[in-house]
């Protein structure tokens, strides 16, 4: 399914607010990614159309599980990217955190894997030759820094 930047967004907002908050508010999002009430409402009501949320006005915002394997994704995504451009290249974290939004947005899931199996590798996380890809949420759990030696 090809989302556009602003659905992605909304649906890591949500992600992030269910797994922060325990539930998913119209005014918590609006409040969380500077849009109005309206503006919201209609980007849920997208979400529902698209079978990505479960919804009824006034009642409980959820995630389909499909929305939240999309949510772990693009969360992911950003997270590698982002990792790339302050650890490696050196960037800020205030552009790396810009940048990897829109970065992400143009690479495709096996130029992402290489990415970072790439960052991995560099930064010295254990090995994700174990098959890793972006769209196989158990495979990344393996990576763990190692642990300084003193």
């Amino acid at each position: 399914m090809e989302l556009s930047n602003s659905k992605e967004e909304y649906l890591k907002t949500m992600y992030i607010l269910k797994n922060t908050k325990g539930e998913i508010k119209v005014t918590d999002i609006a409040n969380k990614l500077g849009k109005t009430k309206a503006s919201v409402n209609s980007a849920i009501n997208n979400l529902k159309q698209e079978g990505l949320i479960n919804y009824e006005p006034y009642g409980e915002i959820m995630l389909t599980s499909e929305a939240e394997k999309i949510a772990q994704k693009i969360i992911e995504a950003n997270d590698i990217v982002k990792l790339f451009l302050t650890d490696i290249i050196g960037a800020t974290t205030e552009d790396a955190e810009k940048e990897a939004k829109e970065v992400k947005t143009v690479l495709s899931d096996n130029t992402l894997n290489k990415l970072a199996r790439y960052t991995h590798k560099e930064l010295g996380l254990t090995s994700l030759e174990c098959g890793y890809d972006i769209n196989n949420e158990r495979c990344i759990k393996c990576a763990r820094r190692k642990e300084k030696k003193n």
